[in-house]
């Protein structure tokens, strides 16, 4: 038997992320939903799923299962996938950061607007609203665009 703590994926009964949140917590157990600024809002990173931790070789599943606003542990029919902490930490990371984590040199596709499914590179934040710079390679040179960080990937 071991306790080695794993994350699972867990997938919550429609719009119920945040009890289903609440109610892992309330079993002892440590558990994410990852919410991203977007703009003047904040969204889900994964609507309808969030990430618990779990001992090995404990009822730690069972619990959750069978907390409210929970649907099932990923995959459903099969023994649960078990992510890396590094996985979670790295999105943790990510998410915290006002903007989308970006750093100079990250390549990102934009999600919006006249240059949508176009491959950039990420240059550098202008401003604490979320405007960014990124460069685009058009025609064999580079044509600076100043974007908004929640039109990028």
């Amino acid at each position: 038997m071991t306790s080695e703590a794993r994350w699972v994926v867990v997938r919550t009964q429609v719009r119920q992320e945040a009890l289903a949140t609440e109610a892992v917590a309330a079993r002892g157990l440590e558990s994410y939903f990852p919410m991203l600024q977007r703009g003047r809002s904040v969204e889900p990173l994964f609507p309808g799923y969030l990430f618990a931790q779990v001992a090995l070789g404990t009822d730690d599943l069972l619990r959750i299962r069978s907390a409210p606003g929970i649907a099932y542990v990923l995959p459903r029919y099969a023994p649960p996938v078990l992510l890396e902490d590094d996985l979670v930490r790295a999105l943790r990371a990510r998410a915290a950061a006002r903007t989308p984590g970006f750093q100079k040199g990250d390549h990102v596709i934009i999600r919006r607007g006249p240059f949508r499914w176009l491959n950039a590179l990420f240059d550098r934040r202008l401003n604490a609203s979320g405007r960014v710079r990124v460069l685009v390679d058009f025609v064999h040179r580079s044509v600076v665009l100043d974007l908004h960080a929640e039109d990028l990937t």
